[in-house]
Formats: structure tokens, C-alpha cells, sequence
């Protein structure tokens, strides 16, 4: 009796260790977030082509705008614009027809500083005078250690959405400081 007490106690133990070294791991790291900015962007266009409801053809026209701060939509930072260049970029790189915001300032918002901006009213009049199939557009917000994203391709024509893809990054809180800043 006294041996099987003592294998019973000794396998507790052993299992107690190997639950407690097991809550020590760090959390793995994400598929999509590596710490690179561009890695996450380009993931986030990826991830949009890939979950169309529609398809998007290399000869339609796309326009990325930049993302904003979901608790204040006419404000953007260094975060939602540099995303927003980056998603393009990868729209690009995919053989998408990329429409240049910076480029065309009729019918859409753009703030010096701040970035382009779809306003919904304008939403309709974008797709007939660029002749563009979707708009991808976005909010963040500050979660405390992490920056939730969510990206949507919405169709001009009318307002439905087409894709949507949601994510938070891990974020140390001054790196957070830097990317939210407003200049």
C-alpha cells in the first residue's frame, strides 16, 4: 500500500510541476504580429483580399484610407496613417489598382497632418467619379497594452461591407505614446 501512496504522491507532484512550468511560458507569438509595422499591414490587406465576399479584380479600383481613432472618427495619428500607406502598398504589391489619395483631394476629407478621411456621405460619389469597387477604411483604439484594429472593405455603391478583419496588437506603453501621436 505504502508504494502505491508513494507513486500516487510523487506523479501529484510531477504533475503539479509540469502545470506550474507550463503557466511560466511566455504567450507564444502571434502569426501576424512580429513587432513590424509593415508585417502587420501588409497582413491586414492580405488578410482583407483573402475574406472578400466579393472579388476584387486587378482592373477595379481600391482606396485606402486612413484609419482613425474609433472614439474620435476625424482624428487620425501617426499610427492610422502609416498602416493606411502600408495596406495600400500591399494592395499594390498584390497587382490591385491602388487609387492615391494624396493625389485626388475632390470628395474626400483631407486634414494636413491628419490624413484622408472618408466622410459616408461621400462614400457613393467616390465610387462613380474614381470609378472605385471598394474603400478600405479602419479604427483603432488604445486597450491599455494592447492597440485594437479593425480593418473593413466596404463597397461604395453601397456601404456593405465586403471584408473585415480585427486585431490586437501587443504594444509597450511607450510605444504606444509614439504611434498615437497626432503630428
Amino acid at each position: 500500500m505504502w508504494p502505491r501512496n508513494m507513486a500516487v504522491g510523487v506523479a501529484s507532484v510531477c504533475l503539479c510541476l509540469i502545470v506550474g512550468c507550463a503557466a511560466q511560458q511566455p504567450p507564444a507569438r502571434s502569426e501576424f504580429w512580429d513587432g513590424n509595422l509593415v508585417t502587420m499591414g501588409y497582413s491586414i490587406a492580405d488578410k482583407l483580399a483573402e475574406n472578400a465576399a466579393q472579388s476584387i479584380g486587378p482592373s477595379d479600383s481600391l482606396i485606402v484610407a486612413s484609419f482613425v481613432n474609433v472614439n474620435n472618427l476625424e482624428e487620425s495619428s501617426s499610427f492610422g496613417r502609416i498602416i493606411a500607406e502600408q495596406i495600400a502598398s500591399r494592395f499594390a504589391q498584390r497587382g490591385q489598382s491602388v487609387i492615391e489619395l494624396k493625389l485626388r483631394q475632390n470628395s474626400i476629407f483631407i486634414s494636413e497632418g491628419k490624413g484622408e478621411f472618408m466622410l459616408s456621405r461621400d462614400l457613393r460619389e467616390i465610387s462613380k467619379t474614381h470609378n472605385t469597387s471598394a474603400v478600405v477604411v479602419g479604427t483603432y483604439a488604445n486597450g491599455g497594452d494592447r492597440l485594437y484594429v479593425s480593418a473593413r472593405m466596404v463597397r461604395p455603391a453601397d456601404n456593405i461591407l465586403i471584408a473585415a478583419w480585427d486585431y490586437g496588437i501587443p504594444m509597450q506603453p511607450n510605444t504606444m505614446s509614439v504611434m498615437l501621436r497626432n503630428q
